[in-house]
């Protein structure tokens, strides 16, 4: 049995940029649970999304080499991309969409119609946030970062731990090289486990290592190998519900980008704005190109 897939490269704006996910089309073929791990696994990539245009109530799932996972930005743009070239989208005239649903929440993307087939794609979100403001002393996060703790106290921001769907434990620093340069120290990062209820950490400054967005960001845990760039879509919600959160932050819509990695580490450029008002629950957009970069079979027997 042939499976065909496609190499999709997310929150790119060049080709062997961005995060690569993998696309499979199972046109009808049915797999079991630890196929599709497999599948997952040979692909050695984050994640990988796997396509059914026979099923309407669950046209697209997320798998890892450790089983099904949650949808999060990366697996979302490329479900959508998928779903356009496949005809699951409706056609909206200028422009298409396309609905998921997870758990108890439905997803909704729109993909710009480009001439050469889907151009950029966002989706929207509703943040109920749970925020933290207990976190270690900055001096504890500088040495278990590995960083000079002036790199962190002189931002204009504080650390904040932020829940959206994964507790995120939100960390500013002064400059992106600083945040390029960051890395866990296992010992002093043991002595804050007590402290801290999550091991997800998002660093981030203001300025650009692209040269085209308000802001630089990096995810780290300590399964993180050092000097590597992990993606950094599933915490955009998380980040998103942190800048809403600033007393500075005005109400009404605010539109920013954010870059990841480098042009030597695949780097990514995510879009959003968000919707800040009194009393309500922030509304969130964010998105990004998707670009493909190959396509083939996989044989399985």
């Amino acid at each position: 049995m042939a499976l065909d897939y496609a190499l999709l490269d997310v929150f790119a704006d060049a080709p062997f940029q961005g995060t690569q996910i993998p696309v499979i089309d199972l046109d009808g073929k049915t797999l079991d649970d630890d196929t599709r791990m497999a599948i997952a696994s040979e692909f050695q990539q984050t994640q990988t999304v796997f396509m059914e245009p026979g099923n309407s109530a669950v046209p697209a799932t997320v798998w890892s080499g450790r089983g099904r996972e949650l949808f999060g930005a990366h697996t979302i743009l490329a479900a959508s991309h998928a779903a356009c070239e496949m005809g699951l989208a409706k056609d909206e005239g200028s422009f298409a969409s396309f609905l998921l649903k997870q758990n108890d929440q439905l997803i909704e993307s729109f993909i710009d119609k480009g001439k050469d087939g889907p151009g950029s794609i966002q989706f929207a979100r509703t943040l109920s946030p749970t925020i933290d403001r207990y976190t270690p002393e900055i001096p504890r996060l500088a040495a278990a970062l590995n960083i000079d703790e002036k790199h962190i106290v002189f931002s204009k921001y504080r650390p904040l731990v932020v829940s959206v769907d994964t507790p995120t434990l939100i960390v500013p620093f002064t400059r992106p090289e600083h945040v390029m340069a960051a890395s866990l120290n296992p010992d002093h990062w043991a002595e804050l486990c007590g402290d801290v209820y999550t091991s997800e950490l998002f660093l981030f400054a203001p300025g650009s290592i692209t040269g085209s967005s308000l802001f630089h960001g990096r995810l780290v845990n300590p399964e993180t190998p050092r000097g590597s760039f992990p993606p950094i879509g599933n915490v955009m919600p998380e980040f998103i519900a942190y800048l809403a959160e600033q007393p500075d932050t005005a109400p009404g819509t605010h539109t920013f980008a954010v870059d990841r990695g480098s042009e030597r580490t695949r780097k990514s450029v995510l879009h959003a704005e968000f919707d800040k008002k009194p009393g309500r629950e922030v509304r969130c957009r964010i998105g990004g190109n998707v670009i493909k970069i190959g396509t083939g079979s996989l044989l399985y027997p």
